[in-house]
């Protein structure tokens, strides 16, 4: 069995924003004692995001691998905005890694759709656009193949009620409004809505709210577990919910959490699906995925090289082809010649999953069920 790497360094020119997260949050890194657990657990070798460092940080996976351990349940749950018609190559990342945990585990997952949250940042936007996206955004979401069995798909504006309602209300109760705009740099221009949202979010964290889905007796979900593999901008949503879990009598959720993939033009923003020139998105076409990615005036040489760590599956490959390039013997054309090739074949690998994801197939992950 291929032992994990040592010391996962985060493919980012952000690192220094990366290592203010953890000290500035109490987050942990992810490190090579929890990594060589991991695979001994699981008999799995890290994926690539782990190995490589852009899964760079969690909360509570410790607890997370002794209840694995123990054969105890805990689910996984994370989710998307929906706020553009197709996704870009920075959000395959957390899809792609939490497929592969529910793959692992073998645990059920709930996906969340937070339709709801982008109406109220974005007033501009009109209920049917963000209806349009949310079905767009979920067909994509699904292209990744989960389980179906072990997958329920949800959007807030259908869903909440009962008893996920009921547990945003608890949450709610508990979260003040100073620690909010503290958390997520809200200010008394931004819309109460907004304010709200962190509680919203937040009561997935709790099998508690999926009676019916993750199990029969809503008492007994109380000690199911929870795992959210997410991007760490967004952790302001959830820091207050972990601060009160234990007073409402829940489990604090677990987090694993990843940095963020740099635009085309360099690290100083990240790829944004509202920005064309930023981003590579899953559906672009392969002739526009090469001209995008060797226009040599508008694709940072550093972020080819980091798009190869964290694309480039072939640990070897990436090791010759970095010291090729820093003895020297491989220029940036090279490098972005073998991007071109790598990022090419991840969105064939999606448009292929895309294009059996249908009407009938978004029904079934989003049906009320019993998930397996």
């Amino acid at each position: 069995m291929p032992s994990a790497v040592a010391s996962p360094t985060p493919p980012s020119a952000d690192k220094v924003a990366l290592e203010r997260f953890i000290h500035q949050t109490d987050a942990s890194p992810v490190d090579r004692q929890l990594l060589e657990r991991f695979e001994r657990l699981t008999g799995q070798r890290p994926h690539r995001f782990l190995r490589r460092g852009m899964v760079f940080s969690h909360r509570d996976l410790d607890l997370i691998l002794d209840r694995y351990e123990r054969g105890e349940p805990f689910y996984l749950f994370t989710g998307r905005g929906p706020s553009s018609e197709s996704l870009h190559l920075g959000h395959s990342i957390p899809l792609e890694f939490t497929q592969w945990l529910q793959r692992v585990f073998r645990v059920p997952l709930i996906l969340m759709l937070t339709d709801d949250m982008k109406l109220l940042h974005s007033p501009s936007l009109k209920f049917p656009d963000v209806r349009w996206f949310t079905v767009e955004n979920a067909k994509d979401m699904l292209a990744f193949g989960f389980n179906p069995d072990s997958t329920f798909m949800f959007s807030n504006l259908d869903f909440v009620g009962g008893p996920f309602y009921e547990n945003i209300i608890a949450v709610a109760r508990h979260i003040r409004v100073e620690d909010v705009k503290d958390a997520l740099g809200f200010t008394d221009a931004n819309n109460v809505g907004m304010l709200y949202c962190c509680s919203t979010q937040s009561a997935g964290a709790f099998a508690h709210s999926f009676p019916g889905i993750l199990g029969e007796d809503r008492e007994k979900l109380r000690d199911i577990a929870c795992l959210i593999p997410c991007a760490y901008d967004i952790d302001g949503y959830f820091r207050e919910v972990r601060k009160h879990a234990e007073t409402l009598g829940f489990i604090r959720p677990a987090f694993l959490y990843s940095g963020l993939l740099p635009a085309l033009q360099g690290a100083a923003e990240k790829m944004s699906a509202s920005v064309a020139n930023s981003a590579i998105y899953l559906r672009d076409s392969l002739e526009v995925i090469r001209e995008k990615l060797t226009a040599e005036s508008a694709v940072d040489p550093d972020v080819v090289l980091q798009y190869l760590q964290l694309f480039l599956d072939d640990d070897d490959l990436l090791a010759s082809v970095t010291q090729e390039y820093g003895d020297g013997q491989k220029n940036a054309s090279d490098l972005r010649e073998l991007l071109v090739d790598v990022v090419q074949q991840q969105a064939t690998r999606f448009q292929k999953g895309r294009a059996t994801v249908t009407d009938e197939v978004l029904k079934g992950f989003m049906q009320r069920r019993l998930l397996v």
